[in-house]
Protein backbone atom coordinates (compact mmCIF):
# COMPACT_ATOMS: atom_id res chain seq x y z
CA UNK A 1 0.00 0.00 0.00
CA UNK A 2 3.23 2.49 0.65
CA UNK A 3 2.71 5.27 3.25
CA UNK A 4 -0.24 7.32 2.30
CA UNK A 5 0.24 9.29 5.55
CA UNK A 6 1.12 13.44 4.97
CA UNK A 7 4.38 13.97 7.01
CA UNK A 8 3.99 17.36 8.37
CA UNK A 9 1.20 17.94 10.88
CA UNK A 10 -0.26 21.14 8.93
CA UNK A 11 -0.37 18.36 5.67
CA UNK A 12 -1.58 15.40 7.84
CA UNK A 13 -4.67 17.97 9.82
CA UNK A 14 -5.63 18.77 6.23
CA UNK A 15 -5.56 15.19 4.91
CA UNK A 16 -7.73 14.00 8.26
CA UNK A 17 -9.99 16.75 8.05
CA UNK A 18 -10.23 15.39 4.05
CA UNK A 19 -11.35 11.96 5.32
CA UNK A 20 -13.47 13.00 8.09
CA UNK A 21 -15.72 15.38 5.70
CA UNK A 22 -15.99 12.63 2.89
CA UNK A 23 -16.36 9.62 4.89
CA UNK A 24 -20.36 10.15 5.52
CA UNK A 25 -20.54 9.57 1.61
CA UNK A 26 -19.14 6.23 1.97
CA UNK A 27 -20.15 5.14 5.75
CA UNK A 28 -23.22 2.66 4.13
CA UNK A 29 -20.45 0.96 1.97
CA UNK A 30 -17.83 0.23 4.20
CA UNK A 31 -20.03 -0.44 7.30
CA UNK A 32 -19.05 2.93 9.20
CA UNK A 33 -21.51 3.94 11.97
CA UNK A 34 -22.46 7.33 12.67
CA UNK A 35 -20.89 7.21 15.75
CA UNK A 36 -17.53 6.57 14.45
CA UNK A 37 -18.34 8.95 11.73
CA UNK A 38 -18.89 11.82 13.90
CA UNK A 39 -15.67 10.64 16.27
CA UNK A 40 -13.30 11.32 13.04
CA UNK A 41 -14.71 14.75 12.40
CA UNK A 42 -14.53 15.70 16.20
CA UNK A 43 -10.77 14.20 15.61
CA UNK A 44 -10.25 16.16 12.95
CA UNK A 45 -11.52 19.44 14.12
CA UNK A 46 -9.32 19.12 17.50
CA UNK A 47 -6.29 18.35 15.98
CA UNK A 48 -6.91 20.93 13.41
CA UNK A 49 -7.43 23.51 16.23
CA UNK A 50 -3.99 22.15 17.94
CA UNK A 51 -1.53 22.84 14.24
CA UNK A 52 -3.38 26.27 13.86
CA UNK A 53 -2.69 27.25 17.18
CA UNK A 54 0.75 26.17 17.41
CA UNK A 55 2.06 28.26 14.51
CA UNK A 56 0.15 31.15 16.33
CA UNK A 57 2.28 30.29 19.48
CA UNK A 58 5.34 29.70 17.58
CA UNK A 59 5.22 32.88 15.89
CA UNK A 60 4.69 34.75 18.83
CA UNK A 61 7.75 33.03 20.60
CA UNK A 62 9.48 34.51 18.03
CA UNK A 63 8.55 37.49 18.40
CA UNK A 64 8.97 37.71 22.41
CA UNK A 65 12.32 36.81 21.51
CA UNK A 66 13.03 39.45 18.78
CA UNK A 67 11.41 41.50 21.79
CA UNK A 68 13.87 40.63 24.28
CA UNK A 69 17.15 40.58 21.80
CA UNK A 70 16.27 44.22 21.04
CA UNK A 71 15.60 45.20 25.00
CA UNK A 72 18.92 43.74 26.14
CA UNK A 73 21.22 44.85 22.64
CA UNK A 74 19.32 47.85 20.63
CA UNK A 75 19.54 51.01 20.33
CA UNK A 76 17.23 54.49 20.50
CA UNK A 77 15.06 56.41 22.54
CA UNK A 78 12.07 54.74 22.09
CA UNK A 79 10.32 52.28 24.57
CA UNK A 80 10.65 48.46 23.27
CA UNK A 81 7.05 47.55 21.46
CA UNK A 82 5.95 44.71 23.25
CA UNK A 83 4.31 41.63 21.16
CA UNK A 84 0.41 41.52 21.29
CA UNK A 85 -0.08 37.72 22.88
CA UNK A 86 -1.95 35.44 20.00
CA UNK A 87 -5.68 35.65 19.82
CA UNK A 88 -6.45 31.44 19.60
CA UNK A 89 -9.02 30.04 17.72
CA UNK A 90 -12.30 28.71 19.65
CA UNK A 91 -11.51 25.37 21.21
CA UNK A 92 -13.80 22.37 19.57
CA UNK A 93 -14.89 19.92 21.82
CA UNK A 94 -11.53 17.99 23.38
CA UNK A 95 -10.94 14.45 22.27
CA UNK A 96 -8.98 11.34 24.11
CA UNK A 97 -4.98 10.85 22.82
CA UNK A 98 -4.70 8.74 20.04
CA UNK A 99 -6.00 10.70 16.81
CA UNK A 100 -3.67 8.98 14.16
CA UNK A 101 -4.26 5.47 15.54
CA UNK A 102 -7.68 6.11 15.40
CA UNK A 103 -7.26 7.89 11.99
CA UNK A 104 -5.52 4.40 10.29
CA UNK A 105 -7.32 2.18 11.55
CA UNK A 106 -10.54 3.52 9.89
CA UNK A 107 -8.20 3.80 6.79
CA UNK A 108 -7.38 0.20 7.29
CA UNK A 109 -10.52 -1.14 7.15
CA UNK A 110 -11.40 0.95 4.08
CA UNK A 111 -8.78 -0.11 2.10
CA UNK A 112 -9.27 -3.83 2.93
CA UNK A 113 -13.14 -3.77 2.23
CA UNK A 114 -13.48 -5.57 -1.23
CA UNK A 115 -16.04 -2.47 -1.94
CA UNK A 116 -12.59 -0.20 -2.32
CA UNK A 117 -11.31 1.68 -5.40
CA UNK A 118 -8.24 3.70 -5.83
CA UNK A 119 -10.55 6.41 -7.17
CA UNK A 120 -12.61 6.31 -3.66
CA UNK A 121 -9.03 6.31 -2.00
CA UNK A 122 -7.85 9.17 -4.20
CA UNK A 123 -11.21 11.15 -2.81
CA UNK A 124 -10.69 10.12 0.69
CA UNK A 125 -6.76 11.24 -0.22
CA UNK A 126 -5.88 8.17 1.55
CA UNK A 127 -3.81 6.70 -1.76
CA UNK A 128 -0.11 6.83 -2.22
CA UNK A 129 0.49 10.15 -4.48
CA UNK A 130 2.81 8.97 -8.00
CA UNK A 131 6.45 10.36 -7.08
CA UNK A 132 7.75 13.00 -9.53
CA UNK A 133 10.14 12.80 -11.43
CA UNK A 134 13.42 14.69 -9.82
CA UNK A 135 14.76 17.60 -12.04
CA UNK A 136 18.27 17.70 -10.54
CA UNK A 137 18.77 21.12 -12.19
CA UNK A 138 15.54 22.43 -9.83
CA UNK A 139 16.42 20.63 -7.00
CA UNK A 140 16.56 22.42 -3.82
CA UNK A 141 17.30 21.84 0.02
CA UNK A 142 14.58 22.87 2.69
CA UNK A 143 16.24 23.67 5.86
CA UNK A 144 15.40 23.91 9.14
CA UNK A 145 17.45 24.76 12.13
CA UNK A 146 16.87 24.12 15.81
CA UNK A 147 18.69 24.37 19.01
CA UNK A 148 20.43 21.32 21.09
CA UNK A 149 21.87 22.32 24.21
CA UNK A 150 24.59 24.57 23.10
CA UNK A 151 24.82 23.57 19.31
CA UNK A 152 22.32 24.19 16.36
CA UNK A 153 21.34 21.52 14.42
CA UNK A 154 20.52 22.17 10.85
CA UNK A 155 17.95 19.50 9.44
CA UNK A 156 18.04 18.77 6.04
CA UNK A 157 16.55 15.23 3.96
CA UNK A 158 18.29 13.94 1.62
CA UNK A 159 16.43 12.32 -0.84
CA UNK A 160 18.11 11.11 -3.79
CA UNK A 161 21.12 12.78 -3.46
CA UNK A 162 24.46 12.12 -2.51
CA UNK A 163 24.71 14.96 0.44
CA UNK A 164 24.52 18.47 0.72
CA UNK A 165 27.21 21.19 1.06
CA UNK A 166 26.52 23.92 3.46
CA UNK A 167 27.86 27.75 4.30
CA UNK A 168 27.41 29.53 7.07
CA UNK A 169 26.93 33.30 8.25
CA UNK A 170 27.99 34.13 11.35
CA UNK A 171 27.89 37.87 10.65
CA UNK A 172 30.52 38.72 8.07
CA UNK A 173 28.81 36.95 4.91
CA UNK A 174 28.21 33.11 3.91
CA UNK A 175 31.53 31.07 4.31
CA UNK A 176 31.52 26.83 3.32
CA UNK A 177 31.16 25.50 6.87
CA UNK A 178 31.14 21.60 5.94
CA UNK A 179 30.03 19.15 3.82
CA UNK A 180 27.18 16.44 5.07
CA UNK A 181 25.94 12.94 4.02
CA UNK A 182 23.82 12.18 6.50
CA UNK A 183 21.30 14.36 7.83
CA UNK A 184 20.93 16.28 10.25
CA UNK A 185 24.10 18.21 10.45
CA UNK A 186 25.51 19.21 13.91
CA UNK A 187 27.21 22.57 13.83
CA UNK A 188 30.31 22.37 16.55
CA UNK A 189 31.25 25.95 16.33
CA UNK A 190 31.49 28.33 19.73
CA UNK A 191 28.66 30.03 21.30
CA UNK A 192 29.50 34.11 21.24
CA UNK A 193 30.81 35.07 24.59
CA UNK A 194 28.75 35.06 27.72
CA UNK A 195 25.64 37.05 27.23
CA UNK A 196 25.98 38.08 23.60
CA UNK A 197 23.75 37.35 20.80
CA UNK A 198 24.21 36.44 17.34
CA UNK A 199 22.37 35.39 14.22
CA UNK A 200 23.92 32.75 12.23
CA UNK A 201 22.70 31.99 9.22
CA UNK A 202 22.78 28.99 7.15
CA UNK A 203 22.07 27.76 2.99
CA UNK A 204 22.71 24.34 1.54
CA UNK A 205 22.92 23.17 -2.23
CA UNK A 206 22.60 19.85 -3.09
CA UNK A 207 25.35 17.12 -4.30
CA UNK A 208 25.40 14.22 -6.14
CA UNK A 209 28.58 12.18 -6.27
CA UNK A 210 30.31 15.12 -4.72
CA UNK A 211 29.32 17.56 -7.78
CA UNK A 212 26.84 20.76 -6.77
CA UNK A 213 23.78 20.62 -8.35
CA UNK A 214 20.32 22.31 -8.83
CA UNK A 215 19.18 25.28 -6.70
CA UNK A 216 20.83 26.72 -3.34
CA UNK A 217 17.72 26.61 -0.42
CA UNK A 218 16.32 29.18 1.14
CA UNK A 219 18.55 30.85 4.56
CA UNK A 220 17.49 29.87 7.43
CA UNK A 221 18.59 31.74 10.79
CA UNK A 222 18.47 31.28 14.43
CA UNK A 223 19.33 33.51 16.93
CA UNK A 224 21.47 31.98 19.69
CA UNK A 225 23.15 33.67 23.03
CA UNK A 226 26.66 32.67 24.60
CA UNK A 227 26.59 31.01 27.99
Amino acid sequence: MGNYLERSDATLAIQISNFANKIDTYAGLFGFTAAETLSIRYDALFFSWTVNNLEKIDTYKKNWTAMKTMTLKGEGASATLVPPPPTLDPQPAAVPPGVLKRFTTMVNRVKAHQAYTTGIGQNLGIEVAPAAAMTVSDAKPALKTTLSGDKVIVQWQKGNFSGVLLEKDSGSGFVLLDKDFVPDYLDNSSLPPVGQTAIWKYRAIYLLKDEKVGQWSDEVSITITGR
